[in-house]
């Protein structure tokens, strides 16, 4: 660097550092300069000024100067004013003024002149006190309280709010200063001007650019304005007095809740501005405002909120009416008493193009205190098991001996029902009757288990009715063993036996005093059980005993109770004709799950709203989801609906005290006790808070007397097993893990209590059958070697590929086993004249119930007959072992379009049908061309239906050729049948020949 340059970077070097270190030249605004006017006061609710926070440093006030005499207690913006006692030189003496003392305190500071201003350096002070400053002169008297008024302004496609403060003109042709608070913050003083006929209020006017401008960007806030008069615009003004705050954004009814699990609670929400989204689109202006719950723990077993919809939705057209959002304690599955904290944001979108100051903005956090308690439901269940030995949820005990569809439990608030279905067994001298039937029915979704006519039927297992959303049913399935959970968290088990069933009901806390039917009103008191249908109480001469009443078979027979809750036709699940009249599952019953994305805090895209208040968090190991295919009821279901009694076939059996077949009562107790102490299932539970076995003996001492066999043992030890694994998978305290084993209660019951026992055909092992050689099924029921019995045996099903996609073929019969069935497909060519078998193929079933599997369906037409006028059809059986397949099933696939197919029969049938030709099972229109072969082109005249040589030049060549071919083919097929015949002729002569040269030879001998 040259002698110059350094001189220049030593010159400039120095202006900075001079710049730096003058004062006039260096210095700060004085913060909040409007406030610190002699007469302004703090209004209640605005904050106080408060210079201990300030920095120290030199500060300049504009063309205001330090007060010089005591303004007043509270006075300055502040609650302790400091004003100016003396100056000498650069040197001012500062008081600070309390209520009674003008100067309590006094301290020193610099000032300093530049030019004809003065600056001053400012030194923190005491907490609550704040330097004061004013102009000079004397200012008129305004004591105007202003109003702050509102307005919408819209434009084409956005909308904004405007804000005025409106006030009356002085006397005097004075200045108008406007000051904005905003939260208590003087956050903008506008320029004084004089009246202008007003024009004052529209130039003051707060409009959003203005408060973007203070950095304020979204509503939610108290809004509050002054207006200060003064003789000229450097001259004192008037004292500022404060309008009415108003607060511009959504007010929320309450901040805080208590709710218990299954309740609910409303939170209203109220407008206090309009809104817009411009004059385009007026009519379909909306504004969401979103419920997000926060601090939620992944952990499904915690507690949570839901809420309608994850919030509501306000319209522009109604902004000054309140909207609501409703938010429900959700239902957990364990036991407990318990008390939660947990947080609801209310907030809007992040996002709101044309309406940025409602974007993000939280209109509240509310705290809520989720309450649990399960006491009234704890250890509570309903049953009815073989034959219908019945129990309410407070544990009234009693025979339900009759046949018909019945009502077994109903919410009397929720259209929520099971309905059981019984018929007669066939079993002994009593006719005793059997569960062969349960439908469960939330909304207009029904799940329906039956096969009650007769034993050559097969199970219905499925959903008959889905015409609801968000999961009003949720099934889950492990082997023959089904659990449906109610949207209220009440939970239906049903275990299907070979032709029979036992179903267990467990409530929720949204059952208590709300539970009608066979189950009886849940309410504590087993006393009051016996409600019936009409609403007044059973006469029957057991139904008002005491709830420890011993328990005698026969006498606790209720006749009026039960036939009560009989089901006619019109109200029967079974019956397909009377799922129309069913009410849907109501939209204001739908909860969603509101969780904040945990990195952005905010709604996911995707919110799930289901009608489950509850959630599934803990099943038994094994259990998968069923999930709705088609839901629609065949005519084949409509034919196999089964007859029905309108009448109890018998009214009572109490005066059965006979035993048959050589059995006793004290052989049979005997029989009952020792097969309870060699099941597997009941010594893993018979120690389990809850689970009672007395009751469970004596319902295997009555299925002996009634049927004088011992074949349903296998359903009293069945009531033992669901009652314990239910209490293990409900009650924490079981599944504490302790021990030298580290094991749980519940995980001895889960590896030890197998459904049936395993049959005494395998070993419960870790919770699952093992079975023996050919045997199977989720308890080792099913013989392997016996394939499975096929509904609709040897008869032909339908499927248009014009609306369904036929890849895949569902077959109905029993059993089918879960990763074992086979499914044998064997394709078939239909033409007008043969059958032509070109494929098989052998692949696992998909088993979607112990009644119901399903087998792909291969469509390629790599081998066969050249023919071009088939369609295809398939032969489908389904075996349990190797190559031991039975009955099959027929199937054609075609294309509606062109092609009738008929069902039902066992013989394939089908025709082509209008203007069109067929195409290896493809549809040609009239006058298109052949896939493969554009020279040909489909004609339809009449009924014929053919391929003619298309028109174009081309295509008449190799028709010539084509004809060339064909009469050479034609001639060398005749010169062949020629030399065929003579090759023939010359055999035959030549065996009349030897037969003559036979003959002589003997003649001769």
């Amino acid at each position: 660097m040259t002698t110059r340059g350094v001189i220049v970077l030593v010159y400039l070097c120095g202006i900075v550092q001079c710049w730096a270190q003058d004062a006039c030249l260096n210095h700060r605004e004085v913060p909040s300069l409007e406030k610190r006017d002699r007469d302004y006061i703090v209004a209640t609710g605005e904050r106080a000024l408060n210079d201990r926070l300030l920095t120290e440093g030199w500060y300049d006030a504009g063309d205001k100067v330090l007060l010089d005499s005591a303004p007043g207690f509270q006075h300055c913006g502040t609650r302790y004013p400091i004003w100016r006692q003396q100056k000498n030189g650069n040197k001012s003496t500062m008081c600070v003024q309390t209520y009674n003392n003008n100067c309590y305190l006094n301290f020193t500071i610099e000032t300093k002149m530049c030019g004809a201003k003065e600056i001053f350096y400012l030194k923190k002070t005491i907490s609550s006190s704040a330097y004061c400053f004013g102009k000079p002169g004397i200012p008129p008297t305004f004591n105007e309280t202003p109003n702050v008024t509102i307005t919408l302004r819209n434009y084409t496609d956005w909308s904004e709010l405007e804000f005025r403060c409106v006030f009356s003109k002085h006397a005097d042709d004075v200045f108008y200063t406007t000051n904005w608070v905003v939260n208590g913050e003087l956050v903008l003083s506008e320029e004084p001007l004089k009246w202008d006929d007003g024009d004052v209020i529209e130039k003051h006017a707060l409009t959003e650019a203005k408060l973007t401008s203070v950095n304020i960007h979204r509503f939610g806030f108290e809004l509050r304005c002054s207006v200060r008069a003064s003789v000229r615009k450097d001259t004192a003004a008037s004292v500022p007095v404060l309008s009415d705050s108003k607060f511009i954004g959504i007010k929320i009814s309450n901040r805080s809740l208590e709710l218990s699990e299954g309740e609910s609670a409303d939170i209203s929400l109220q407008l206090t501005v309009p809104f817009g989204c411009g004059t385009v689109a007026r009519a379909s202006c909306e504004l969401d405002i979103e419920s997000v719950m926060l601090d939620i723990d992944a952990d499904c077993k915690h507690p949570i909120l839901k809420s309608s919809h994850c919030g509501t939705v306000i319209s522009a057209t109604e902004w000054d009416k309140p909207a609501t959002i409703t938010v429900f304690g959700q239902v957990s599955q364990s036991l407990g008493s318990t008390s939660t904290a947990l947080k609801l944001k209310l907030v809007t979108p992040d996002v709101l193009l044309g309406n940025e100051f409602w974007a993000n903005y939280t209109v509240g956090v509310i705290a809520v205190q989720l309450i649990k308690n399960t006491q009234p439901i704890a250890r509570k269940s309903c049953y009815a098991t073989n034959d219908p030995h019945m129990k309410t949820f407070d544990g009234r005990r009693y025979e339900h001996q009759y046949d018909g569809v019945f009502t077994m439990y109903k919410h009397d608030t929720f259209p929520i029902e099971v309905q059981v279905k019984t018929a007669d067994c066939g079993y002994g001298p009593y006719n005793a009757w059997c569960n062969c039937g349960v439908a469960v029915r939330a909304g207009r979704t029904v799940f329906e288990f039956n096969r009650c006519t007769g034993q050559s039927s097969i199970w219905t297992i499925e959903y008959t009715l889905c015409e609801d959303t968000g999961d009003v049913l949720q099934v889950k399935k492990r082997g023959s063993s089904y659990e449906v959970y109610l949207p209220t968290g009440g939970r239906v088990k049903v275990n299907v036996y070979s032709i029979y069933l036992n179903v267990y009901i467990y409530p929720s806390v949204q059952d208590e005093n709300h539970s009608l039917g066979l189950c009886g009103t849940l309410t504590g008191n087993c006393r009051d059980d016996f409600v019936l249908r009409n609403g007044s109480y059973s006469t029957d001469d057991t139904a008002t005993d005491d709830c420890n009443s011993p328990y005698s078979n026969w006498q606790n027979i209720l006749t009026k109770f039960s036939n009560s809750w009989k089901v006619d036709k019109a109200r029967d699940l079974f019956e397909p004709d009377a799922h129309g009249s069913l009410p849907a599952w109501p939209q204001t019953n739908f909860y969603c799950s509101c969780t904040a994305d945990p990195i952005s805090g905010t709604l996911p895209k995707e919110v799930n709203c289901t009608a489950a208040i509850h959630k599934v968090c803990n099943t038994l190991p094994g259990f998968t989801d069923v999930v709705p295919t088609k839901c629609t009821i065949t005519e084949r279901r409509r034919r196999s609906a089964g007859a029905r009694s309108e009448s109890p076939r018998r009214s009572r059996r109490q005066a059965a005290n006979e035993w048959t077949n050589g059995w006793t009562e004290a052989k049979a107790r005997t029989f009952c006790e020792n097969l309870f102490k060699e099941s597997q299932s009941v010594q893993a539970c018979k120690n389990v808070t809850g689970v009672g076995i007395s009751g469970s003996i004596d319902n295997c001492i009555l299925d002996i007397q009634l049927t004088g066999t011992s074949d349903f043992y296998r359903f009293s030890i069945d009531t033992v097993r669901d009652k314990c694994l239910q209490e293990v998978l409900v009650d924490p305290e079981l599944q504490v893990k302790n021990g030298t084993m580290n094991v749980s209660v519940y995980d001895n019951v889960v590896a030890e209590a197998c459904l049936n026992d395993c049959s005494g055909k395998g070993t419960c092992t870790n919770g699952d059958c093992v079975c023996q050689t050919n045997y199977g099924g989720s308890d080792c029921s099913v013989d392997l070697t016996t394939p499975p019995k096929l509904s609709e045996t040897e008869r032909v099903v339908t499927c248009d590929i014009s609306r369904d996609a036929c890849d895949v073929i569902s077959v109905r019969g029993e059993t089918f086993v879960d990763g074992v069935s086979t499914c044998l497909v064997e394709k078939i060519r239909l033409t007008d004249s043969l059958q032509e078998h070109t494929v098989s193929a052998v692949h696992k079933a998909t088993v979607v119930s112990i009644s119901h599997a399903q087998c792909q369906i291969v469509t390629s037409d790599s081998t066969g007959s050249e023919n071009i006028d088939y369609v295809r059809a398939y032969h489908i059986s389904i075996a349990n072992s190797a190559s031991n397949y039975g009955d099959r099933v027929g199937l054609i696939v075609f294309n509606g379009t062109c092609i009738h197919a008929e069902g039902g029969e066992a013989k394939f049938k089908w025709t082509v049908k209008g203007p069109y030709c067929l195409d290896k099972g493809f549809c040609v229109p009239h006058g298109a061309k052949r896939s493969g072969n554009n020279c040909l082109v489909c004609d339809v005249s009449g009924n014929q239906r053919t391929w003619k040589t298309a028109s174009e030049s081309r295509c008449q060549g190799e028709t010539g050729q084509l004809l060339l071919i064909s009469v050479a083919a034609s001639v060398g097929g005749v010169v062949l049948l020629i030399i065929i015949i003579v090759a023939v002729v010359c055999v035959c002569t030549r065996s009349k020949r030897a037969e003559k040269t036979n003959a002589m030879r003997k003649v001769f001998t």
